[in-house]
């Protein structure tokens, strides 16, 4: 099977491997599309915690059951299928446990024909989406939806904050506040990203390098309630200008400062809570999926790449100008 591997070396390289051997209550699932995080940008730089290489990149997968291990139900082979794209969560819902990773690094990931997981590690493709927008899902989606409907809490009416919105996670965020009858706004460094996230449904939108973007922000909705952030300022008190009492900041990244500053006091005495994910259960995944098919909803692609031509699309997400997902289809 062929597999884009990363080298000691960091360069990467599209490689000949054998099959994996499947062991009990394992799959063998023949990709149909991958799609890419910022991460794997990361760990191509070597910036990522834990390295250890050569390793078969990517995170976000979807294909068809090949193959079944002693203990699988037969009648999953030949199922459609999404990977969910970690390891090792554990038993608490509520954190991961200390060995939960994420596919792609140090355990093969899914930019390649073949990836062998765990039957636990496999749910069925909605029917509804395409090979390409199943791939656009695991990651961002599930980030996405534990950070608005499960901490967030998010509901009808509520005004929803979503920064940075031409990436994955915000896009996918976009869509699940529409779908409960919240009111987004967001924030672009680009014009042409605000009024794209205008025509899918946002209410408006600011460019955070103003100076004053928080007050614009004020002004335009009156104030927020909930806030998915992947670009903390380095002025948190900033928030405080357009956040409502009792909002909650939830922070899936930290793309624009590792270190920010609080006035602790403004922040309890209105009952503002700052709190913190990166992914999600198995059980969250499970129920983003039923979520997506009760409100038919589909992930935004950018553009899309053959394996052949898989370090063009390392390229693309690397300009930071995609709208959605850049997603690898294995099979053309």
């Amino acid at each position: 099977m062929k597999a884009l591997v990363l080298k000691e070396d960091k360069s990467l390289e599209l490689q000949e491997q054998e099959l994996p051997s499947l062991g009990e209550g394992e799959v063998l699932v023949k990709l149909k599309a991958a799609s890419l995080n910022h991460r794997e940008l990361w760990i191509r730089k070597g910036l990522y915690p834990g390295m250890t290489l050569p390793c078969t990149l990517g995170a976000d997968g979807a294909g068809v059951v090949d193959a079944i291990g002693d203990t699988v139900d037969p009648r999953w082979e030949g199922k459609e299928v999404i990977v969910y794209p970690a390891y090792d969560w554990g038993s608490d819902q509520d954190r991961p446990d200390r060995k939960f990773r994420v596919l792609g690094m140090p355990d093969p990931g899914t930019i390649a024909e073949y990836i062998r997981v765990p039957i636990e590690n496999i749910c069925a493709k909605p029917k509804y989406l395409s090979w390409s927008e199943a791939a656009a899902l695991p990651v961002a989606s599930i980030t996405a939806y534990r950070g608005l409907l499960e901490y967030g809490k998010i509901k009808e009416g509520d005004k929803v904050l979503i920064t940075g919105i031409g990436g994955g996670v915000a896009q996918a965020g976009l869509s699940f506040a529409k779908a409960v009858g919240a009111e987004v706004f967001v924030t672009s460094s680009s014009g042409d990203k605000i009024s794209d996230a205008i025509a899918k449904g946002a209410m408006g939108g600011v460019n955070y390098k103003e100076e004053d973007w928080p007050m614009q922000l004020k002004e335009l909705c009156g104030g927020i309630d909930v806030v998915l952030d992947s670009s903390p300022m380095e002025e948190l008190d900033h928030y405080l200008r357009f956040l409502n009492r009792g909002a909650k900041i939830v922070y899936y990244g930290s793309t624009g400062s590792r270190y920010a500053r609080l006035n602790i006091s403004k922040f309890f005495l209105r009952h503002i809570q700052l709190i913190g994910t990166a992914m999600g259960s198995p059980s969250d995944f499970q129920n983003m999926l039923h979520f997506l098919e009760k409100h038919e909803i589909r992930p935004r692609i950018y553009k899309e790449f053959t394996l052949q031509n898989a370090l063009a699309a390392f390229d693309e997400l690397s300009t930071g100008k995609q709208i959605g997902k850049v997603v690898i289809n294995i099979d053309g």
